[in-house]
């Protein structure tokens, strides 16, 4: 398979789901949204734990939304999704264990009930993997902008390259791509 094969696969495949719970979240207010997001819920799934939150625990997910509903206020007057970012990443640094995926993840969802989405692709645990896959090296940074991916990739919003990438950086099967 090439990258172009591998996107339209996961468009098909796992795209669908992520669009899936964008709907949910937007669909929700926002002290719902904040708990659902927080305790890492897939309102898609039963309300079970979003498998890759199952490592953190429920006892901890707990912790880190018993904290951030109380910033319900600052999150309602957040404009961007970097503003909603900011808080999850304070409540993570509070709490052992909760970290940057949990803090993105949540956030994203919470970005999704307000409708603002982030503007690069921020890297974290498995989407490190598919990053390699693309650059051959490390990041620089916590996140990459969108246009310095390979062009096959741009069609997809940076919250959907990041899961991608997440999703492709651990599979066995697909050849890394190289780019600068």
């Amino acid at each position: 398979m090439n990258l172009k094969e591998d996107i339209q696969t996961y468009i098909e495949a796992n795209g669908k789901h992520l669009q899936n719970v964008k709907t949910a979240f937007e669909n929700f207010d926002l002290k719902e949204t904040i708990e659902k997001a927080a305790k890492a819920i897939d309102p898609t799934n039963d309300n079970k734990m979003f498998s890759h939150q199952r490592r953190v625990g429920y006892k901890v997910a707990y912790s880190g939304y018993e904290s951030l509903k109380e910033r319900e206020n600052d999150l309602r007057n957040c404009r961007s999704f970097e503003e909603i970012l900011e808080i999850t990443n304070e409540v993570s640094k509070q709490i052992f264990r909760l970290g940057q995926l949990w803090s993105y993840d949540t956030a994203l969802r919470i970005g999704f009930q307000k409708k603002v989405y982030p503007k690069n692709v921020y890297l974290q645990a498995g989407v490190l993997k598919g990053y390699k896959k693309i650059f051959n090296r490390n990041p620089k940074d916590r996140f990459e902008e969108k246009n310095k991916f390979p062009k096959e990739l741009q069609i997809l919003e940076p919250y959907e390259i990041e899961n991608f990438l997440c999703i492709w950086g651990n599979n066995k099967k697909t050849n890394p791509v190289r780019c600068n």
